[in-house]
């Protein structure tokens, strides 16, 4: 009876507030099931980056440890790649505080980087700090080039087929993430571009099925086997060179630990 009693509630709140169906659509349990729906045969995996010879001695600067940023990790995997793979060409879509931008510049020729206008920014309703924060840290970085527009809407003809790495972090909807995958795959220098997602997991360990829905359903098959979680951070990633995954091991004991000295830096 008390059961019972709860779904009728439920319906009722549902009625009252219909904006409430969108919460149990973009739950997380409904999510995956929809993934397991649409792609019934494929099975996650995950890539260690950090077991590369790359990976010693990393040097993470700017990092301002604040809200909406990426972890320490997602930074060093993206430095890792540029290094791995000799980036010349590096494209992001979304800036915020400039910090990965700024963490990459250094290993790469050229730097764009975008994000909505200032004035799209004020007419949202955003808060002057909340503006200002954009490309804080990336802004006199004299290799970075900041572009300005939707990235549904901005004009990427004459950055097509230019870019060795693309960065995706805009919006995390499925159907943005669908899109923005779908612009990458234009935006690639050749077949041997390397395609990087943020948010692609809720931590470091469990998967996001919202934006891996769009990841998967942008790409076409054939590419679907070089798409990796990335051990240690949020990101996913496709390279052109099919390496070793390992299937997903949720709540494992650690292999290894990170030791962080801390400097400080007025900014």
């Amino acid at each position: 009876m008390q059961k019972i009693i709860k779904l009728f509630k439920a319906i009722w709140l549902l009625l009252k507030r219909p904006a409430l169906f969108n919460l149990i659509l973009k739950d997380e349990e409904v999510l995956r099931n929809e993934f397991e729906k649409v792609f019934p045969a494929l099975k996650l995996q995950e890539l260690d980056p950090f077991a590369w010879t790359e990976a010693q001695e990393l040097n993470i600067a700017p990092y301002a440890f604040l809200s909406g940023s990426s972890m320490v990790t997602d930074f060093a995997f993206l430095q890792m790649l540029c290094r791995k793979y000799k980036v010349e060409t590096y494209l992001e879509i979304g800036t915020w505080r400039g910090e990965s931008a700024a963490n990459v510049a250094p290993f790469v020729k050229e730097v764009f980087s975008l994000n909505l206008p200032d004035s799209t920014l004020r007419s949202m309703g955003q808060s002057p700090n909340y503006i200002d924060s954009h490309r804080f840290f990336s802004k006199d970085i004299k290799n970075i080039t900041h572009l300005f527009g939707d990235s549904a809407t901005f004009d990427w003809q004459p950055y097509a087929h230019k870019c060795d790495l693309v960065f995706i972090d805009g919006d995390h909807a499925t159907e943005a993430v669908l899109r923005d995958t779908q612009t990458a795959l234009g935006l690639r220098k050749s077949s041997d571009s390397i395609l990087v997602w943020h948010d692609a997991k809720q931590d470091a360990e469990y998967p996001r099925y919202e934006v891996l829905l769009g990841i998967f359903k942008a790409l076409p098959a054939h590419m679907h086997s070089n798409i990796y979680l990335v051990k240690h951070a949020l990101c996913a990633v496709y390279l052109p060179d099919a390496l070793i995954g390992q299937a997903i091991d949720l709540n494992a004991l650690p292999k290894r630990a990170f030791e962080l000295r801390l400097t400080q830096k007025e900014v």
